[in-house]
């Protein structure tokens, strides 16, 4: 009975060490206002870097307003990560809305004005700007084109005249703009390795000691019931031979557990620094539409 009891009391532990309330967050669909990165907590940063991930995933397939409202939604979850502006104006842009995407741009150098990459922005903002009064004109021209004659089929082409057709070279594609994570989202680290330090930890330093201390205490109301000694003689109570037993049996229980707390907080440790941060969010942070909620020790399961 005494060993369950000493189970039981580390089960109890464990199940409210992992229990967290799970948050939600709705974002607005325009810009948030600007804030500073110590307003944001640990469980917003790592969902916003999930949400982004899933954007920049719908952007690399083309949806882009799919791509749109998920980047924005990870700018309202940590409205810090600036940087994420360029962003959503190079989802605009492939779009084909160029004022959005100017307008992105802009509120970006407007939000970091020592952006170290200010003069390739702005110089993108020139080249957009450029182009929004050609679209117009080509569109009008393209209507009023005369529609191309049809030569009828059986009309024999005429001595002499020339048969080659005019070559027309293959407008070079323009390069795709970067959709590289910013580097304040690159870096963020998913939160599962440090609920495995969290509970590896409590291991070591409450659940471990908790057991110990009760076995010895038992071993040692069973050595005062036998005479001080650890070899109970036959004369001894009935119950001080199975107390003495179960009281080694918990003090055996806290060195494993003691040992099992701290491999799996070496293992989390170990996770954490050999983890990539560059991969598509496919965990549960976040299941395949995310707007997740995270649970675990101060942390959150996978921005």
């Amino acid at each position: 009975m005494r060993l369950l009891r000493g189970h039981l009391l580390i089960l109890g532990f464990l199940g409210a060490a992992i229990a967290a309330p799970a948050q939600a967050q709705q974002p607005s669909g325009n810009y948030p206002p600007p804030c500073d990165g110590t307003q944001v907590s640990k469980s917003d940063v790592d969902r916003a870097h999930a949400v982004f991930l899933s954007g920049k995933q719908f952007l690399e397939e083309s949806n882009y307003d799919k791509a749109l409202g998920y980047f924005q939604d990870a700018y309202t979850i940590d409205c810090s990560v600036h940087a994420i502006l360029p962003i959503i104006a190079t989802a605009y842009e492939r779009k084909g809305d160029k004022a959005e995407a100017i307008r992105a741009l802009e509120e970006y150098l407007k939000r970091v004005p020592n952006a170290s990459d200010r003069e390739v922005v702005e110089r993108r903002i020139k080249n957009l700007k450029d182009q929004l009064p050609r679209e117009p004109a080509a569109a009008a021209g393209a209507a009023s084109a005369p529609a191309p004659s049809v030569e009828p089929l059986a009309a024999p082409p005429s001595p002499g005249a020339a048969a080659s057709a005019p070559v027309f070279a293959p407008a070079a594609k323009p390069p795709a703009p970067s959709t590289t994570a910013p580097s304040g989202l690159e870096v963020r680290h998913s939160g599962w390795p440090w609920v495995a330090v969290g509970l590896g930890g409590a291991a070591v330093l409450v659940a471990a000691p908790i057991l110990f201390a009760v076995g010895n205490s038992d071993v040692s109301s069973a050595q005062l019931k036998c005479g001080g000694s650890r070899v109970c003689p036959s004369t001894a109570p009935p119950d001080a031979i199975g107390q003495g037993n179960g009281g080694r049996a918990l003090e055996t229980s806290a060195f494993v557990v003691g040992g099992a707390g701290l491999a799996l907080t070496g293992a989390g440790l170990l996770w954490h620094f050999l983890e990539r941060t560059d991969a598509p969010a496919t965990s549960a942070r976040v299941g395949a539409v995310i707007l997740p909620h995270y649970t675990g020790v101060g942390v959150s399961s996978t921005f």
